[in-house]
């Protein structure tokens, strides 16, 4: 039955030349594997493809197995198949049982791709530093660092077969095109594999201890530019010029009263771009805004002093429109305006929304700035004019207070804010909302 009366089959010629001799319903041929025995190739009347079984004893027991069909396994396939199974057998170890094992085992082991889904859900509902959950904003930018940058590479690749060099080569062409990208890709892959660690479809992450230095990832340069009074002026100028769109001025740089008035009341509060965008009318309670919890990055309800110059930018908003919010949406009145809009603007403003630069736009001589550098601008204003505390400041902004002062000081200290939000508004009034010295503001460019 094996043919043992034929030399043993050395080629793939041979094997796709073996053939059921007539008059028979199976026969075998031996197949040679380096020294190795037991290999053979079989043909059946009732099959197809031919089989390559693996014959051997096994305590004291003659044994065959399966492992696999021609030409859906190669010759050299087949050899190496037969050389892991001998080996187990060389152990003691049954190999059928050990495939079946195997099998089990890729039907529970993830992929990068799976892997991914179940974490973003634990991400998004798993409070991290300062016991607060991420944002949406941050979720949001996770998933696409993951479609645009790792999934390509990654997504289909078993957990347990990633490599930290693989990682390594994945993190550095995306370095290559986006240093700071490379450094948040990192953080998300060395949670990631974090997770997959503690659910055993890893024995430990590769990337544990890789740092951004090793794929060459930029550790992100903090943002210093905040912008002095002049500055200030020159952009509270920019934006009474542009929405009122006087003649000569490019339509490029028109802009809407309602965006207009969102970036004045930023440098009015130092609050943050989201904030204000999404202000209600409900939140606002006279002279004093109350920013709810569910909508604070630091997830505690912040107030906020209104200046009468805020207040008066509130009534410009209210006369022209009765939607929820204060500053609606131009094209959908029950939307409220986007954030990214006002980057947008502040970008344009600046001739710097486009990959050409527009040199004949009206903030194009100051040095670059965003709109959250609005917000620096004005904790720096508070602290260098007005010698405010750092402390008191750090309150005004909402950031979350070193953890020996959140544990033992509870003390908003309002009264001592709202001194500073009432002379920051006299200060704005006086020398940014018109010329320093002058009680007229013009309404045309400097």
């Amino acid at each position: 039955m094996a043919g043992k009366s034929q030399n043993p089959i050395t080629t793939d010629r041979q094997v796709a030349a073996f053939m059921l001799p007539e008059g028979r319903n199976k026969a075998r041929r031996a197949v040679s594997n380096r020294g190795i025995g037991g290999l053979a190739l079989e043909a059946r009347t009732t099959r197809e493809a031919k089989t390559w079984v693996f014959r051997f004893r096994l305590a004291g027991n003659a044994v065959e197995m399966a492992l696999g069909r021609y030409p859906g396994m190669s010759l050299a396939e087949a050899r190496e198949k037969h050389r892991d199974a001998a080996k187990l057998v060389e152990k003691g170890i049954d190999p059928r049982k050990h495939r079946k094992a195997e099998k089990a085992r890729n039907e529970a082991a993830w992929t990068m791709g799976h892997a991914f889904e179940r974490w973003i859900v634990f991400y998004e509902q798993t409070p991290g530093r300062g016991k607060r959950l991420p944002t949406p904003k941050t979720v949001g930018q996770h998933k696409g660092r993951w479609r645009r940058h790792l999934a390509p590479r990654l997504a289909d690749a078993y957990v347990r077969d990633v490599t930290r060099r693989q990682v390594i080569e994945v993190l550095e062409d995306v370095v290559a095109k986006a240093p700071v990208e490379g450094r948040h890709c990192l953080n998300l892959l060395r949670g990631l594999l974090d997770y997959c660690e503690d659910r055993e479809q890893v024995e430990e992450n590769p990337i544990a201890n890789l740092t951004p230095a090793k794929v060459g990832a930029s550790g992100g340069t903090p943002r210093n530019r905040h912008l002095s009074l002049p500055e200030l002026r020159a952009l509270w100028q920019a934006l009474e010029d542009a929405r009122h769109r006087p003649e000569g001025l490019a339509s490029t740089a028109w802009m809407s009263a309602t965006t207009a008035n969102v970036l004045r009341l930023l440098i009015l509060t130092g609050c943050r771009r989201s904030e204000a965008a999404l202000m209600r009318w409900e939140e606002i309670k006279r002279d004093t805004w109350t920013i709810p919890a569910e909508r604070a990055k630091s997830r505690r309800a912040h107030r906020v002093y209104l200046t009468p110059l805020a207040l008066e930018i509130l009534a410009e908003q209210r006369q022209h429109t009765d939607s929820q919010f204060v500053f609606p949406s131009v094209s959908d009145s029950g939307k409220p305006v986007h954030p990214d809009s006002l980057s947008t603007v502040v970008a344009r403003l600046q001739g710097r929304s486009r990959k050409e630069h527009d040199t004949t736009a009206p903030l194009y001589h100051l040095p670059p700035f965003t709109v959250h550098d609005l917000r620096r601008s004005a904790a720096t204003r508070w602290t260098e004019d007005l010698l405010a505390e750092p402390l008191l400041v750090e309150q005004m902004l909402a950031h979350a207070p070193p953890k020996l002062v959140a544990t033992y000081n509870h003390a908003a200290r309002w009264p001592a804010q709202v001194d500073v939000w009432k002379r920051w508004g006299e200060l704005v009034a006086d020398r940014v909302a018109q010329n320093p010295g002058s009680n007229v503001v013009p309404m045309q460019g400097r």
